[in-house]
């Protein structure tokens, strides 16, 4: 929370924030409307849609089409279908908890009302480590993009380290999230025309592009999969959840709209868009390409409509590199400079707590892209114990809490508002509704993280028995 005695005089603040009627608490915004510094509170309510559509779309409309190869086109269509719904439902409960908290600036602060200074702390981190994580795997796809324009023309290492020279100089001079969404608009506009590009090739194929001539084609499309290992159904649940787990992020585009009431609107329209290209796009490619569907997916159309949708889809690629490493450098920067005036000020210790967390999230996100070996079933662990939290468990819990109106009192435990919130699931119908979506995401969200997490390993695990493994630091091809 920001402190009122500790802001400069050109400060002022929003009369969109000081009243929300019911769900006003006397709470201060973590950022104000200023006259000076950076503007922390630009984003509009079409820019807020666009950064909630980014932050989910990036790595996952490349990997959905392929967990249908598991689960089975009915069982992989229900699946994703109900994890957009539920995503979205999860998203609404993040704007409603912000209206009445506007001091949470992250997923760590909210853990921290419900579960105490433990909970902040392994959140927060948790929030860090995953998004420098996934910064880590955009840097990887930024690299195999180069690689198939180039036909490896260098080191995979000196593009990685290419990607991570253009994030730390774009990133570090990028402080606002309404700047962010200025990029946004392009970022979104080449990703999207990219993967549409590729999967209206597939339709027009008369057989699946990786198809060897002169063989027999089978696809292998079923409805439903048979004999196929629990951890390989884990692991492609697990990748659907990692393509919808940016709710955590919808704290941070929260606390920068221009008006944070016009949230749920800019929600509708990102969670909408994302959702309809997921499923069409998924349906669409598999339906049509089968066993043959590629992970990224731009290569399910072959190796032209590969370059061709890898050329257009580059300023994605690389805003998708320095995005996610602001959404973990900011964490760090608000974290250490909340409750000062530099938090809002362009003075040199602002500056430089920004700089510095930015090289952080760049240098760690650049380690571990090249250093570690089965970096994918790395993310699909992370994604599995850490996205689940964030897009299913943790907005759960924020249900129930905010269902208790539960205000904190001098000597409460960190789990009084159990109890509170337990008096309401069943006042009404509305409350039912809620307290039942609450425990059932918290419940499959647990299901989806035990069960992932034991896919993930188990891949590794095989990988490992295999020799499917490769080396840590390689220059080898990554684009094949």
């Amino acid at each position: 929370m920001v402190s009122e005695s500790k802001i400069s005089p050109s400060i002022v603040v929003s009369p969109q924030i000081s009243h929300y009627s019911e769900f006003d608490t006397g709470e201060h915004d973590v950022f104000v409307v200023t006259e000076e510094g950076p503007d922390f509170r630009g984003v509009s309510t079409l820019g807020a849609a666009v950064l909630i559509a980014k932050s989910q779309m990036g790595l996952g409309i490349l990997g959905i089409p392929q967990t249908f190869q598991s689960l089975g086109f009915v069982p992989g269509l229900i699946s994703l279908v109900a994890l957009c719904a539920l995503s979205t439902w999860t998203g609404f409960i993040v704007g409603k908890f912000r209206l009445r908290h506007p001091s949470v600036y992250s997923i760590g602060d909210a853990a921290e009302m419900m579960f105490g200074t433990m909970g902040r702390e392994i959140m927060g981190g948790a929030f860090w480590l995953f998004y420098t994580l996934c910064y880590g795997a955009s840097l990887l796809t930024f690299s195999i993009s180069l690689n198939t324009l180039s036909d490896h023309s260098r080191c995979t290492m000196a593009w990685i380290g290419i990607g991570a020279a253009i994030s730390l100089v774009l990133g570090s001079g990028i402080r606002t999230m309404k700047v962010m969404s200025w990029c946004g608009y392009v970022a979104l506009s080449c990703i999207m025309i990219s993967v549409w590009i590729v999967a209206i090739a597939c339709l027009a194929q008369k057989k699946p592009a990786d198809a060897a001539k002169g063989l027999p084609i089978d696809k292998g499309i079923v409805a439903v999969s048979s004999n196929v290992p629990f951890s390989s159904i884990a692991s492609a649940t697990a990748t659907q959840v990692l393509s919808l787990c940016g709710t955590a992020s919808f704290f941070t585009i929260h606390s920068e709209m221009r008006d944070q009431k016009k949230y749920v609107k800019s929600l509708l329209l990102g969670q909408g868009f994302v959702c309809f290209n997921y499923i069409v796009i998924s349906c669409f490619i598999y339906a049509k390409v089968g066993n043959y569907v590629t992970s990224p997916a731009l290569g399910s159309a072959g190796s032209l409509f590969k370059k061709i949708g890898y050329g257009i889809a580059i300023p994605g690629l690389l805003f998708s590199c320095f995005f996610q490493a602001h959404l973990a450098g900011k964490y760090s920067f608000v974290r250490i400079l909340r409750d000062t005036t530099h938090l809002q000020s362009n003075t040199v210790i602002h500056w430089v707590t920004w700089t510095i967390s930015m090289v952080v999230v760049i240098c760690v996100g650049f380690v571990v892209a090249g250093g570690i070996p089965f970096f994918n079933d790395l993310l699909a662990l992370i994604g599995a114990l850490i996205g689940t939290s964030f897009t299913l468990i943790i907005p759960g819990f924020l249900a129930l809490y905010d269902l208790g109106r539960y205000v904190p009192k001098e000597g409460d435990g960190s789990f009084q508002w159990i109890v509170q919130s337990k008096k309401k699931w069943g006042l009404n119908n509305r409350n039912i509704i809620t307290a039942s979506v609450a425990i059932f995401s918290i419940v499959f969200g647990s299901y989806i993280a035990v069960s992932g997490i034991y896919g993930s390993l188990k891949s590794i695990i095989d990988g490992y028995r295999n020799g499917l493994v490769p080396s840590a630091f390689s220059c080898a091809d990554n684009s094949t």
